[in-house]
């Protein structure tokens, strides 16, 4: 029987990135000024070019490597892989080899070895509408399900 695909974001979605990245931030001497909003220069007051530096700097980091699950997502992929779902992970995170192979062991640890059976990395912050588009092509994944947490992200994957 061949495996059933979960396409799948992963900061936000499966990993907790938000909180380790404020955790960092405070470990660098950064103090957020502003709350309940998205995005991360607004929260830090800097102009929005720092703010992508710094999440890119982030995301190379070693901190990739030991982010904790987002909320109950680990008992939901658990569950999910128990009736034979296989997850193919689409994340933004940085086009950096080292920080791709910390975000498989990341998600190894926290999730189980095999239950991640492609990891695609983009460029830090980028859409996701051209790496969903090449793999419409390809029948094993029509049909599949895809979970994301960024509107622009989720209509590519519609679409």
């Amino acid at each position: 029987m061949e495996d059933k695909i979960i396409l799948t974001d992963c900061d936000g979605v499966l990993l907790d990135w938000e909180s380790a990245f404020h955790k960092w931030m405070e470990s660098h001497g950064h103090v957020k000024v502003a709350h309940g909003m998205y995005d991360i220069s607004q929260q830090y007051g800097f102009e929005k070019a720092q703010g992508k530096q710094l999440i890119k700097i982030f995301n190379e980091s070693a901190w990739m490597g030991y982010l904790k699950a987002f909320r109950d997502a680990r008992s939901g992929v658990a569950k999910l892989y128990e009736h034979g779902y296989r997850f193919h992970c689409i994340t933004s995170l940085s086009l950096d080899q080292k920080a791709k192979r910390l975000r498989a062991y990341n998600l190894d640890n926290v999730f189980g070895k095999g239950t991640f059976k492609e990891l695609v990395c983009l460029d830090t912050g980028a859409d996701k509408d051209e790496a969903l588009a090449e793999l419409a092509g390809y029948a094993k994944y029509k049909d599949c399900y895809w979970i994301e947490d960024k509107p622009k992200n989720i209509e590519a994957g519609n679409d």
